[in-house]
């Protein structure tokens, strides 16, 4: 997207729209029986910060038995020091999520590490595939002596992944790399019409954004995944270019504009722009608030009371070891930003 780099690969797609399950929705109903109802708890970017995803779901008393619903908006592994813990946490939870920028390119890194293990051209998918490691000891998705024998040593100049996303992938097990392999980009909430909304008719989670104007059928996987800020195309006024480095303004602010034209509104909740962190539109909500490098956690805490549907921001200061800001030309990361502490 950016005109530096070629677009990052997108991993094969198993669904690019779901949309939450109506069960899960109906627990948001207001009801006599229940003196609370469930409530859908969104999360942003954890990348392996397990121990501060644990602390946000404790300070909002998440509590599964209850009809609370946990959604992460991606970004689950990669960079952070636990990401199988966070994976484990997510599939025990029976959590919804869609696929983020990081979750894609450890996705590419384990066909990568195991089509240079089998001296293969990489395949197309994991699942039912020569890429799924077959080791019977074992649940992994690679072996550590790739590191040493085959990727460092022998494919270093075919590797796209960096050793850190390298690392990440054969840390995962495949239960856990088919679990995000099968992840939407899209995840779609169709909102009860009898209660009064503030995010209008639907609620949409991805990882980075949408383009305005453009359905959200036919949006782009590669700018669902990536986009920060829009560029207006000088041959067609009405024309909006995604791209991932840091505009004057957001995306959100086109979307804000585009959804106060329309009848029927959508909001959407997001990540991947940790430069900005917390975002509030009238529309949009961006959730990357830098946990990773030592700040926030947050979430968007939303459930129905009283005829209505509420909803809350709640944060938690990070509780993992964070890590320094990086500049990379691999895989869409561009954390060169400078972020302070508050």
């Amino acid at each position: 997207m950016t005109p530096t780099k070629a677009p990052d690969k997108v991993f094969p797609i198993t669904t690019f729209i779901s949309d939450l399950p109506t069960n899960l929705i109906q627990q948001y109903l207001p009801s006599s029986e229940n003196g609370r109802n469930g409530r859908l708890v969104i999360v942003g970017d954890v990348h392996g910060m397990r121990k501060s995803l644990e602390a946000l779901l404790d300070k909002v008393g998440f509590d599964k038995s209850k009809g609370d619903h946990l959604i992460l908006v991606g970004d689950l592994v990669n960079k952070g020091p636990d990401s199988p813990g966070v994976v484990d946490l997510a599939m025990s939870l029976g959590a919804s999520a869609v696929r983020g920028n990081h979750d894609n390119a450890v996705l590419n890194a384990v066909v990568e590490i195991n089509a240079v293990r089998n001296s293969q051209v990489p395949p197309r998918g994991l699942t039912d595939s020569p890429a799924v490691p077959e080791t019977p000891e074992g649940d992994t998705a690679g072996d550590p002596e790739i590191l040493d024998k085959g990727v460092s040593a022998t494919s270093e100049m075919k590797m796209r992944a960096s050793p850190r996303t390298q690392s990440t992938a054969m840390a995962l097990s495949t239960h856990q790399i088919d679990w995000l392999a099968a992840l939407p980009l899209i995840l779609r909430i169709n909102l009860p019409h009898n209660l009064t909304s503030p995010f209008g008719d639907t609620l949409v989670v991805v990882h980075a954004g949408l383009v305005p104007g453009i359905p959200i059928e036919e949006q782009d996987p590669h700018a669902v995944m990536h986009i920060r800020s829009l560029v207006r195309e000088t041959s067609n006024e009405n024309g909006l270019t995604p791209t991932e480095t840091f505009g004057e303004e957001g995306w959100i602010m086109e979307w804000d504009r585009w959804q106060a034209s329309l009848a029927s509104n959508t909001t959407v909740i997001f990540g991947h722009d940790a430069k900005r962190r917390l975002q509030r539109g009238r529309y949009a909500i961006g959730l990357d608030s830098a946990c990773l490098y030592g700040n926030q956690l947050s979430a968007v805490v939303i459930e129905a009371r009283d005829g209505r549907i509420d909803h809350e921001i709640v944060q938690v200061e990070c509780a993992d070891t964070p890590v320094a800001p990086t500049v990379s030309a691999k895989e869409g990361e561009t954390d060169s930003c400078k972020i302070n502490k508050t």
